[in-house]
């Protein structure tokens, strides 16, 4: 298993024993990326991620981080044939990988995959989103928020995973990297400063898989 740093192994192996899949073809996607050494949510952020989209109900999702599909079909699958899912993924490869797990298990008419940068995507997108969700290149989280709050309304839930970085957010001695990723933790640290102190939203920052911020969107403040 692997070393999380977030907390104690014990503990998360126990909840995730709690774990089941949304649907068996889901479970097998899971196991297919995870052999295949794509990364896909955490367990146990897939389980807060369902229970939440079940308490917000959004219309709309927007994802920034596609992978193999596996994360905007479950939310596909929580909020129902009325919800549409729109996530976008900079890889073209994975990008059509995504659209071919989506199509085989039946939600292709619930999902657009969005094949680009998303810096760049977002702004030909119209509309709001009551949901986004945030994981893809840790550097660059700032821009992509940046870019999605053009597209939020009063209410809406913005979700940012992997804000630890397997800890090293939180201390450099957990950075294994060996200054690789000095760029990238810096710029996480930013970002998580940047969205604490934001007005326009409350946040908090939670320990669950590698470490998740949640985001309500306060409209009133918006000038």
């Amino acid at each position: 298993m692997e070393n999380r740093f977030i907390t104690n192994p014990k503990i998360t192996d126990y909840l995730d024993g709690f774990y089941r899949p949304m649907t068996p073809e889901l479970g097998r996607l899971r196991e297919e990326s995870e052999s295949e050494g794509i990364p896909v949510i955490l367990r146990d952020t897939e389980s807060f991620l369902v229970t939440l989209l079940n308490i917000v109900k959004p219309e709309r999702v927007l994802e920034i981080g596609a992978a193999s599909g596996f994360s905007s079909s479950c939310f596909a699958c929580a909020l129902g044939e009325d919800a549409e899912v729109i996530t976008i993924e900079k890889d073209p490869d994975m990008a059509e990988k995504a659209r071919e797990n989506i199509e085989k298990l039946g939600y292709q008419d619930r999902i657009t995959v969005v094949s680009g940068d998303a810096r760049e995507e977002i702004s030909k997108i119209e509309g709001d989103f009551g949901f986004v969700f945030i994981d893809a290149a840790k550097s660059h989280y700032s821009e992509f928020w940046d870019a999605a709050f053009e597209h939020v309304k009063e209410g809406s839930v913005i979700v940012c995973d992997n804000i630890l970085m397997r800890g090293s957010t939180a201390s450099d001695e957990y950075d294994s990297s060996k200054r690789r990723h000095r760029t990238s933790i810096r710029r996480m640290r930013e970002f998580l400063d940047k969205i604490a102190s934001d007005r326009n939203c409350v946040t908090s920052f939670l320990a669950a898989g590698d470490g998740i911020s949640v985001s309500v969107v306060r409209k009133e403040n918006i000038q």
